[in-house]
């Protein structure tokens, strides 16, 4: 069994601290474009292809959606070929299973309401516990048939969209907007939709960009989007690296005073392409040659007072590099991120206080006193890609600290235990 596999499939995991990490690497495709592109390539009238798409579990499972739904994706090499269905997603014969892909649960339920008879999309234990009731009061009033589990899923949709206006508050997740957007042009009239709640509105945007390369007509005026009736025309896709993959390896960087090199982090519309800018405020130095970003750690972190409202995933990398940094940060912004895999805020508290690290929850956010981070230490991740991710970052530099259900990474980042171990981080079973 090779490094990777067995560390997947380990019940922990623990890394060995051995200096400055110091990385190379191309970082895998975006799973939040692949699951866009999967979804319009699905919508779309005619043949596309997705060249090079991030395959994880979140991309496995909206592959499975669209397919259910009608659309044929065949491999070809390393790109997806994807036969869509006109606009016009036919039922299937059993529900959906989204698994753990929350994306996969939005988008597919936005694309079910097209279909004439209920589709019912579910997913694993911890997929129905997130909420999916605005999205579900938004299409009902789209003129869709919608039924759902006191908010939550299991949901059931169909009937078609109508078109016409709806209001949907995405406070409590993007995606409802970009779910609603993305099935929009496929409605029988146009849309307009009005977006309430503080969110992240750059995913909103790169959703609505993807959308216009695909012949969708979309415009915006302050907080309503307009989508006119229409469908989508079939495309090549190039798949973008993934920026939130790469913010993890930058954050190996960081901590540990290496360096990391991602080759293929040309500008992006992620909102995540902006944590190397915050971690040269935390001391970090960071250089660009062409497509390629390279992030040095400092000595010595600093401590940081910073809103990550626009890419909320990101406190978990900040609060484990805060954790590391002496003195007092404040992470504000993301009470957004409550209602993730789990409750982040109260994980990474829960969490980083194992390790002598006084952390108090806010409503929004966290305030982190650094710089006496120290081991032993188990820390749980609940689940959740992105803590496994950050937790490895504090135990590339404190030794004696050993990372549960390490596994859970391939929901967006599979190969992220090889990658490391190629760069020379040292693993250990505990």
């Amino acid at each position: 069994m090779n490094l990777g596999a067995w560390v997947v499939a380990a019940p922990a995991v623990t890394v060995v601290p051995a200096g400055p990490v110091r990385l190379r690497l191309a970082a895998p495709a975006s799973k939040s474009v692949t699951n866009r592109a999967l979804l319009v390539a699905a919508l779309a009238a005619g043949v596309s292809r997705l060249r090079g798409p991030g395959v994880s579990d979140d991309a496995l499972a909206m592959r499975g959606a669209v397919t259910a739904l009608g659309a044929r994706v065949d491999d070809d090499g390393d790109d997806w070929v994807v036969t869509g269905t006109g606009g016009r997603p036919h039922t299937p014969k059993g529900p959906i299973d989204a698994g753990l892909s929350g994306t996969t649960l939005r988008f597919a339920t936005a694309a079910g309401a097209l279909a004439p008879a209920p589709v019912t999309i579910t997913g694993e234990p911890g997929l129905l516990r997130r909420p999916i009731g605005p999205l579900s009061d938004a299409l009902r009033s789209l003129g869709a048939h919608v039924t759902d589990n006191d908010g939550r899923p299991p949901v059931t949709v169909g009937g078609g969209l109508r078109g016409g206006e709806a209001t949907v508050d995405a406070s409590t997740s993007s995606q409802y907007a970009s779910a609603l957007l993305l099935a929009a042009p496929c409605a029988s009239g146009d849309i307009q939709l009005r977006v309430e709640g503080s969110t992240a509105q750059a995913y909103i945007d790169l959703t609505t960009d993807l959308m216009r390369r695909w012949g969708a007509d979309v415009e915006r005026h302050a907080s309503t989007w307009t989508v006119r009736a229409g469908g989508y025309t079939a495309r090549d896709e190039v798949i973008e690296y993934d920026a939130s993959a790469a913010a993890h390896l930058f954050g190996l960087a960081a901590a540990t005073g290496g360096e990391v090199t991602v080759t293929n982090a040309r500008p992006v519309r992620q909102p995540d392409a902006a944590l190397p800018e915050l971690l040269a405020t935390m001391g970090a130095t960071v250089t660009r040659n062409g497509d390629a970003v390279t992030v040095r750690g400092p000595q010595r972190l600093s401590p940081v007072d910073v809103d990550l409202g626009a890419m909320p995933d990101q406190v978990t990398t900040v609060a484990a590099l805060a954790a590391l940094a002496p003195g007092r940060s404040q992470l504000r912004g993301v009470a957004v991120v409550r209602g993730h895999e789990t409750d982040r805020l109260r994980a990474l508290a829960t969490e980083l206080a194992k390790l002598g690290v006084r952390v108090e929850e806010r409503a929004d956010g966290l305030e982190v006193d650094g710089g006496r981070a120290r081991g032993p230490a188990r820390l749980a991740t609940y689940d959740d890609h992105r803590l496994a991710m950050a937790f490895t970052a504090i135990a590339a530099r404190v030794p004696a600290i050993t990372v549960e259900h390490p596994g859970c990474v391939t929901k967006t980042y599979p190969h992220f235990w090889t990658d490391l171990a190629a760069g020379g981080v040292q693993l250990a079973r505990p």
